[in-house]
């Protein structure tokens, strides 16, 4: 059974504080209010590390400007350190759908733009992802299951999709995507030598398939 953890008696809502540190910055001058609102409170503003819960409860941070948003965080906390959440959505129709399971497990999303979409599923010890897409119908599938992996991707244009299963520990994957109508499907599964892999897609209609060992 799913145990859902997230209300709002147990979350870490820190918003006030990235207001404080925006005003101390330069504003955004992005065409839209969305846009400017996301630049200014977004992950490249976010701190070096989100802050701790207390009592080594879960803790989430979400934000939403737009117009039929929707969001679902679902963390379970296995053991000590608390597994951290922080999301902004800006734009129109946008869906995130997130659960994290074990602990010490951070993730940071931003999605700008219209329809895009996240699903996506960190389960062990000490996982780190950042996840942002801007642009329209992109979409991330992903499931991180072990421990001490790092998932940076991001995808920018339209129609973009990811599709990631890493089961592995102690990885290092930085995946980017530039362009329209790109797809990369991603399978790991077994114990490498490698450290990870960095990957950047250029172009149009770009379709790349990775796998590493079989998946039993």
């Amino acid at each position: 059974m799913k145990h859902s953890l997230f209300h709002w008696s147990t979350c870490l809502l820190v918003l006030g504080a990235f207001g404080a540190q925006a005003q101390q910055r330069t504003q955004s001058e992005a065409a839209t209010a969305e846009q400017r609102l996301v630049e200014d409170y977004g992950l490249e503003r976010l701190p070096n590390a989100l802050p701790a819960a207390a009592d080594g409860r879960t803790a989430a941070t979400l934000l939403q400007l737009g117009a039929s948003n929707t969001a679902r965080i679902d963390q379970q906390n296995l053991a000590s350190p608390s597994n951290q959440a922080y999301v902004v959505q800006a734009g129109a129709a946008n869906v995130l759908g997130l659960d994290q399971i074990g602990a010490g497990n951070t993730v940071m999303i931003s999605q700008q733009g219209n329809r895009n979409q996240v699903d996506f599923t960190q389960n062990g010890l000490g996982n780190a992802s950042t996840i942002a897409q801007k642009g329209n119908n992109n979409q991330l599938d992903g499931v991180v299951a072990g421990d001490r992996n790092t998932m940076n991707l991001r995808q920018e244009g339209n129609n973009n999709s990811v599709q990631g299963r890493v089961m592995v520990s102690n990885k290092t994957y930085d995946i980017k995507q530039y362009g329209n109508n790109n797809t990369l499907n991603q399978i790991e599964s077994s114990t490498q030598v490698s450290k990870g892999y960095s990957i950047e897609m250029r172009g149009q209609g770009i379709n790349l398939t990775i796998e590493q060992g079989k998946v039993k």
